[in-house]
């Protein structure tokens, strides 16, 4: 069954989210749909990266982990050859940002400084 919306927070995309749990096929027939955070793109270094948010300590749900696992591969499989493509990554922070707990990426401890010099090197 697909999941309801709960938050009521995501102001500029609930309509559209709504429309879409009303008008799509359910979970239940394998259709399953999910948002990616943030595309990081350099076209001066030819470099992409995927970027999931979570806050307050969430993980991915199983099928979403399948999911952007799955475009990953595929990404990794067909990039031009002149490209690079520096995977999905997952920024988990404790509550809502830096300054009110601890940031994760990918399940690593990491500091604001440490993060930026990470997505920077795109």
């Amino acid at each position: 069954m697909t999941q309801q919306e709960i938050t009521g927070s995501r102001k500029g995309d609930l309509k559209f989210s709504q429309w879409i749990r009303d008008n799509l096929p359910d979970s239940s027939f394998g259709f399953m749909v999910t948002d990616l955070d943030f595309i990081l793109y350099n076209y001066n270094t030819k470099k992409i990266m995927l970027l999931e948010l979570k806050m307050r300590n969430a993980n991915l749900k199983k099928w979403q982990e399948n999911i952007f696992n799955n475009l990953s591969k595929w990404i990794k499989k067909g990039i031009d050859n002149d490209w690079t493509y520096l995977g999905f990554n997952i920024i988990k922070f404790q509550n809502q940002f830096f300054n009110d707990g601890d940031c994760y990426l990918n399940n690593r401890k990491i500091t604001e400084i440490e993060l930026k010099l990470f997505l920077s090197k795109i």
